[in-house]
């Protein structure tokens, strides 16, 4: 059967009924169509032919209409192919939409007409059924109970990289050992002896000690080593080793590559090879050529020494400021301004003054209980020129004594000054300021054997 009809505007084709009826060896076609022709338009032509019906156990459907009003819902039907552009169209001349679908400039399907209402309706209908159909998703991932992640290992890399043993499988095995031991305790001590003072009788503090022992030995695959050994309590800092130690093979660009406690060894004397240094060290292979690398920090020092004629030579340097800190002291600013002059002429020191007698006393740290007491030590007693000018002025000469300046005579006057609970704010409100112009602490006395001093 053939059927001629026109499309008005080219884009408009209103289709009131359609129906098919099939009966045994007879094809009915009843089509009803509306049009208006003008006069010079295109009439395309059409061959209907009834479709063979699927005989198959799940049919397969072709879809007739738009994809709005009959959406393809069967589980075993293909979707529309990207070669299928589906466009919506819209006409102000005629207000419709017309859902187009074209593969490349041919239509694959009669276009579809819908008034403003009735595609707004069908629009909103969808995108309501992708709503909730997004929210039943949603409810269900989360009240999905997820398992164990699982560690999953790819053959292809992880097996190069990490190397197969003999029956083709990586090999992972660690061996840890090591120990933690932790000590506390209190140790105090109470002495009653009335010569001490309040706060000298009782003494003590809290003891804690900890030490810890690792040792691993690991090895994954048969490249891959860990070999780890620490121990707080080692002599010496090389006994302690952490490294990742990596050995390829003979067709591997990388032999070797090391982390942690390393070494650098060169056969030439142009760059000295290094001991125990700690960094990165990797050895590649380009064909023949071999390439040693190493970023490392140097834990160890090189020493020469020379013998000659049965003794020994050897070159040191010392910095004068790391030369015995904080162990040499000058008792007085008159021995500073003169030192240069009493050494200039060694081995005789030409001084004016005669030390017969010294006492020192330092801040009990270590918590002795004999020869300890409160102590107030100040900056300018004895001293010609004081530091704290107008509070304090110096008189006679420059030997330093302690008639040098008015402060050791005020402190003797005032009975305050020797009271431990009262020292501290009856120097402030003289006008001096602690830390600056003294310091009081609780000290010991040293013992003759503990130090020395130049009596010139």
């Amino acid at each position: 059967m053939r059927l001629i009809w026109k499309l008005i505007d080219e884009k408009t084709l209103n289709c009131r009924f359609a129906h098919i009826f099939l009966k045994p060896g007879i094809l009915i076609l009843v089509l009803l169509l509306s049009f208006t022709a003008e006069a010079g338009d295109f009439i395309p032509a059409y061959r209907l032919t009834a479709p063979l019906p699927d005989t198959g156990r799940n049919p397969v459907r072709d879809r007739y209409g738009d994809p709005y009003s009959n959406p393809s819902r069967g589980g075993f039907d293909f979707r529309d192919t990207a070669f299928i552009k589906r466009t919506v169209e819209y006409d102000p001349r005629t207000r419709q939409y017309y859902v187009v679908e074209k593969i490349g400039n041919q239509y694959y399907r009669t276009p579809t007409a819908f008034s403003m209402e009735e595609f707004v309706r069908l629009q909103g209908r969808k995108d309501e059924e992708d709503y909730f159909r997004k929210r039943a998703s949603l409810l269900a991932n989360m009240n999905r109970r997820l398992g164990r992640p699982k560690f999953k290992v790819s053959n292809d890399w992880f097996n190069r990289i990490m190397g197969v043993g003999p029956d083709g499988k990586v090999k992972i095995d660690i061996k840890p050992a090591g120990s933690v031991d932790f000590l506390a305790g209190y140790q105090g001590q109470n002495i009653k002896n009335p010569t001490l003072p309040e706060r000298a009788r009782r003494n003590g503090g809290f003891d804690f000690n900890m030490n810890s022992r690792l040792q691993m030995d690991a090895q994954i695959g048969e490249k891959l080593k860990l070999p780890i050994n620490y121990n707080t309590l080692a002599n010496f800092n090389f006994e302690n080793q952490l490294k990742l130690d990596f050995k390829g093979k003979d067709d591997d660009i990388v032999k070797l590559f090391q982390a942690g406690n390393t070494n650098f060894a060169s056969k030439g004397t142009l760059i000295p090879g290094a001991q125990s240094i700690f960094g990165v060290k990797t050895q590649l292979q380009f064909g023949k050529l071999f390439v040693t690398a190493v970023l490392a920090n140097q834990q160890s020092q090189r020493q020469t020494m020379g013998l000659q004629g049965g003794t020994s030579a050897q070159r040191f340097s010392v910095k004068a400021d790391e030369y015995d800190e904080n162990r040499h002291f000058l008792m007085a600013q008159y021995f500073r301004e003169n030192y240069n002059t009493a050494m200039k002429q060694l081995p005789i020191v030409n001084s004016k003054v005669q030390v017969l007698r010294v006492e020192v006393w330092v801040t009990n740290r270590n918590g002795s209980t004999t020869d300890t007491r409160d102590v107030v030590a100040f900056m300018d007693l004895g001293e010609r020129n004081p530091y704290r000018t107008g509070l304090i002025n110096g008189t006679g000469d420059n030997l330093p004594r302690n008639e040098a300046n008015n402060l050791y005579a005020d402190l003797r006057n005032n009975p305050n000054f020797r009271n431990s609970s009262l020292v501290q704010n009856e120097l402030t409100s003289y006008g001096l300021l602690p830390v600056q112009d003294f310091e009081k602490t609780f000290a010991r006395k040293l013992q003759p054997t503990d130090f020395y001093f130049n009596p010139q």
